[in-house]
C-alpha cells in the first residue's frame, strides 16, 4: 500500500499532473505511509499533524485502499460535512470513484416525518413564529435529500420546534412508524450499513459505545477500523456519553408528550393514568421552578448546602411517581405504538432521578446547572479510560488518532492516558509545513500584572486596544471567562474605529460570517471559538489571547479529577492543569495558520507565561515564531502585512 501511496501524492501521481503548481507533501506522504501501517497490522497509529499537513487525505486513501469497513469519526460536525461535500468527491474526481461513503448523524439532527404531521394537526400549539416555521418545513420536506437539520437554514439554532418534529431515540417508534419505509434515519442507518467508509462525530460514535456497552442494541453498522479526527475532544464526548443527566427541559418535553397521549382515543377516560400523569406534571414544573435559582454550575450534594436536603427528598419522590406512571405504561406496550417509546422514557428518566438523589458511586461526580429557566443535573464519570479501553482499545482493531494538538512539549502521555491507550503506543508530530519564523510574530508582553490582580482587566484592554489599532482591526480575541469578554467589550465600545462583534450577539456561524466578510472587523469570543473557527486571509491578522486557559478549578468536573491525582500521590497541577491548558491554548493559536499565504500576529498577555517556572513547559508547545515583549516590534510587524 505504501508504494501505491507515493505514486498516488508523490510528484507523477494525479494531482501533480491536473496542477501545474502542485507541490508534494512529505508529512503527508509520511502520515499516510503510518496510517496504511497500521491498517495493514490491524495496530494502533497516534499522529499530531500540524494545520497545512493535508492530513485528511492522508487518513481517507489508506482508509479506502484497505478495503476494510471504516468509520471515520470527527469532532466537530463542521468538519464531517467537510468531508463527505468536499474531501470525497475530490477524491472521487482524480483518485477514482469505487467506493460507497455515507454520512451519519445522531437522530436529533433528521426531520420525522410522523412527528411532523402531528405538529400540522396540532395548528394553534405553537407560538406564530415556530407556526411559520413550521410551514417552511413542511414546503420544504418533499425537497429535502436527507432530512437534515442542516438543510432548513430558516431554522433557529435555540428554536424549540425542532424537538417537536425530530424523534430522538426515546420517543422513535422504529418499524412500528407508518412513516418507517420513507424515515431520513433509517434511509441513513440502511446506506451506512451497506458503505465502505462512514462519517460520524464522536458524540454519534460515544452514543454507539454506550449504548453498546449497556447491552441495549447498537447505533452505528459493524466495523472494522476507525479514524478519529480531532481526536483531542474525544475525551469531551465520551465523558457526556458514559454519564447521566435530567433536565428541566427535557422534563417538559416529556410532560407535554404525556398531556397530548392521554387525550388520545386510546387512553382518554383512563382516570388512574391521568392521574398519575398529572402528578408527574406538577413534580416536572417543580423541578426547574423550586430548586437551585442560583445561575452557574456546582457541584452536588455538598455537605452544608442547605438545598441538598430538600432535593434529595423531592427527587427520590419524582423517582417514584415516574416509576409507577412508568409501570402503568408497561401493559399498554403490546396494543398501543405509544405506550412504547413513553414506557421507555419514563424508565429511563427514573432510574436516573434515583441514580441521581443516591449519589452514590464514587466513579461519578454530581453537578447541577442552572442557566436561565433551565435546570440541570448531571453525573458524569471522572474518568472514561476505563470505558474506552473495554469498548474500543481492546478490541484490536486498527485505530488512528489524529489531531493537531495531541501532545504536550511533544509527549502524548496525557492524551493516551485521557482515553485508555497503552503507554507504550508510540506517536509521531509532523510538523506544519507553514513557514511561521518568518511569517508570524509572537508577543508576549512582561508588563503587564498578574491575572490574579485586580488591575489586570483594565490593562488587558488597554493592551488589546493597542494591539488592535496596530492591526487595524482584523482581530480574534480569545477569552477563558464571559466576564472579562464582557468587561473589554464595554471598554472597546466607542474606543475603535473598527467594527466590533461580541460572542452572543447572535447564533455562531452568523457571527463567524460577518467576521469573515467584513475585513477589519474585531471578535471577541470565548470557550467554543477556541477551536474550529477557519478564517484565512487577510480578516484574521492578529490572533490576541487574554489569559493562559487554564480548566477553572471550580467546576466539579475538574475538581474531582484533581483530587482524584492528588489522592494517587500525583501533581495535578503539573499533571492535567499545564496540560490541558497548553493543548487549548495551541488550538486558540492554531486560528491564525489556516493557509501557507496568512501570517500575522500570535498574541498572549498572561505574563506567567515568562515569570513562572512552569511557562517553559507551556512554551515549548507554541509555533516556532520570531518572539518579542516589545510593542513597537509588534506595531512595525503588523505595519507591513
Amino acid at each position: 500500500m505504501q508504494s501505491e501511496l507515493k505514486k498516488l501524492l508523490g510528484p507523477d501521481g494525479p494531482l501533480a499532473k491536473a496542477w501545474s503548481g502542485y507541490e508534494p507533501r512529505p508529512g503527508q506522504l509520511t502520515m499516510a505511509n503510518e496510517v496504511a501501517r497500521a491498517f495493514t497490522e490491524d495496530d494502533f497509529c497516534l499522529i499530531e499533524a500540524g494545520t497545512g499537513t493535508g492530513k485528511t487525505l492522508a487518513y481517507l486513501l489508506p482508509a479506502l485502499m484497505s478495503g476494510k469497513k471504516t468509520i471515520v469519526s470527527t469532532g466537530l460536525k463542521n468538519l464531517q460535512d467537510q468531508i463527505f461535500d468536499k474531501d470525497l468527491p475530490f477524491i472521487r474526481e482524480f483518485f477514482g470513484d469505487n467506493f460507497k461513503a455515507a454520512r451519519l448523524k445522531g437522530r436529533e439532527n433528521y426531520l420525522c416525518l410522523y412527528f411532523l404531521k402531528k405538529a400540522l394537526s396540532q395548528a394553534g400549539l405553537f407560538p406564530d413564529e415556530d407556526e411559520e416555521a413550521l410551514k417552511e418545513v413542511a414546503a420544504w420536506a418533499p425537497r429535502t435529500k436527507h432530512g437534515d437539520r442542516a438543510e432548513f437554514p430558516f431554522l433557529e439554532e435555540t428554536g424549540k420546534l425542532w424537538a417537536e418534529i425530530s424523534a430522538p431515540a426515546d420517543r422513535c417508534l422504529g418499524q412500528k412508524c407508518p412513516d418507517f419505509s420513507d424515515c431520513y434515519l433509517w434511509r441513513a442507518r440502511r446506506e451506512a450499513a451497506a458503505a465502505d467508509l462512514v462519517l460520524v462525530n464522536h458524540h454519534l460514535f460515544m452514543a454507539d459505545l454506550a449504548v453498546r456497552a449497556g447491552g441495549f442494541g447498537e447505533v452505528l453498522p459493524d466495523w472494522e477500523a476507525a479514524v478519529f479526527d480531532e481526536a483531542h475532544l474525544m475525551e469531551e464526548a465520551a465523558t457526556s456519553y458514559f454519564g447521566r443527566s435530567v433536565s428541566s427541559w427535557g422534563l417538559m418535553v416529556l410532560k407535554r408528550e404525556l398531556e397530548r397521549v392521554t387525550l388520545l382515543p386510546a387512553f382518554y377516560g383512563d382516570s388512574s393514568l391521568a392521574d398519575l400523569a398529572a402528578v408527574f406534571g406538577r413534580q416536572a414544573d417543580a423541578f426547574g421552578m423550586n430548586f437551585y435559582r442560583r445561575e452557574g454550575e456546582r457541584e452536588l450534594w455538598q455537605e452544608g448546602d442547605p438545598e441538598a436536603g430538600p432535593f434529595c427528598d423531592f427527587l427520590t419522590n419524582f423517582h417514584h411517581d415516574a416509576a409507577a406512571l412508568a409501570a402503568r405504561f408497561k401493559p399498554l406496550i403490546r396494543d398501543n405504538e405509544e405506550a412504547a417509546p413513553l414506557f421507555s422514557r419514563l424508565t429511563e428518566t427514573a432510574a436516573n432521578l434515583l441514580f441521581m438523589a443516591q449519589g452514590s458511586d464514587r466513579e461519578y461526580v454530581y453537578q447541577v446547572e442552572r442557566s436561565g429557566r433551565r435546570l440541570t443535573i448531571s453525573a458524569f464519570p471522572i474518568r472514561v479510560s476505563r470505558q474506552l479501553a473495554e469498548g474500543l482499545i481492546n478490541t484490536g482493531r486498527t485505530l488512528v488518532f489524529t489531531s493537531a494538538t495531541l501532545s504536550s512539549a511533544g509527549d502524548f502521555s496525557y492524551f493516551k492516558e485521557r482515553i485508555g491507550l497503552w503507554p507504550e503506543v508510540n506517536g509521531l508530530t509532523i510538523e506544519s509545513p507553514f513557514d511561521y519564523t518568518s511569517r508570524t510574530l509572537a508577543y508576549l508582553p512582561t508588563h503587564l500584572p498578574m491575572p490574579s490582580d485586580a488591575r489586570f482587566p483594565d490593562a488587558a484592554a488597554l493592551e488589546i486596544e493597542k494591539i488592535i489599532n496596530h492591526s487595524r482591526g482584523r482581530a480574534l480575541v480569545l477569552f477563558t471567562s464571559y466576564k472579562n469578554m464582557n468587561h473589554v467589550a464595554d471598554y472597546l465600545r466607542g474606543r475603535i474605529k473598527w467594527p466590533l462583534l461580541v460572542q452572543g450577539q447572535r447564533g455562531r456561524g452568523a457571527i463567524l460570517d460577518e467576521f469573515k466578510n467584513t475585513t477589519s472587523s474585531v471578535l471577541l469570543a470565548t470557550h467554543s471559538f477556541w477551536q474550529g473557527v477557519d478564517v484565512p486571509g487577510e480578516s484574521l491578522t492578529s490572533v490576541i489571547i487574554e489569559k493562559l486557559p487554564f480548566p477553572r478549578p471550580d467546576r466539579p468536573l475538574v475538581k474531582a479529577r484533581s483530587q482524584l491525582m492528588e489522592e494517587e500521590g500525583r501533581d495535578s497541577f503539573m499533571e492535567y492543569y499545564i496540560p490541558e491548558a497548553a493543548l487549548t491554548l495551541k488550538q486558540g493559536l492554531g486560528r491564525l495558520m489556516r493557509s501557507s499565504r496568512d501570517q500575522g500576529l500570535l498574541a498572549i498577555l498572561d505574563v506567567r507565561l515568562m515569570k513562572k517556572g512552569y511557562g517553559k513547559k507551556i512554551l515549548k508547545t507554541l509555533p516556532p515564531s520570531k518572539v518579542t515583549s516589545d510593542l513597537t516590534t509588534v506595531a512595525d510587524f503588523l505595519k507591513n502585512i
